[in-house]
């Protein structure tokens, strides 16, 4: 985990200036109540407050969301609303949502290398080869 820390360096003019520096530092989270038991969730909402970013993490059947998509394709009227299940809420400060955000695309990032090799594999097993042809 990396988190960022501000310090407070005296300048040359006397007055003190804001430096950010990123640190890597160990962090073990201990479970509380249920907080341990896994969330699936498969749509997320994100509403910004007064220095707040509220996160919501919601779960809808997989057969609501294919019975409202064969719907819509077919040109049938539809709900306007569908019924999900609230699993999680998420409060942060916008400063916690930075990190979060770099976090996250350090993720992805890692995750697109480890896919790129399965990608080129499976790229060059279905590319048609120089013997292959059409008749």
């Amino acid at each position: 985990m990396s988190q960022n820390l501000v310090s407070k360096t005296p300048a040359t003019n006397g007055a003190a200036s804001t430096e950010t520096a990123s640190v890597q530092l160990a962090l073990r989270l201990r479970a509380s109540d249920n907080s341990d038991r896994a969330i699936v969730s498969n749509v997320s909402a994100v509403q910004a407050g007064s220095g707040m970013v509220l996160i919501d993490f919601g779960f809808v059947e997989q057969r609501a969301i294919e019975e409202m998509t064969r719907a819509m394709r077919a040109g049938q009227k539809t709900s306007d609303s569908i019924d999900g299940r609230l699993e999680c809420r998420v409060a942060m400060s916008l400063g916690d949502i930075a990190q979060l955000s770099r976090q996250l695309q350090q993720a992805l990032a890692a995750a697109s290398q480890q896919m790129a090799p399965v990608r080129s594999d499976l790229e060059s097993a279905i590319a048609p080869g120089p013997d292959t042809g059409l008749q």
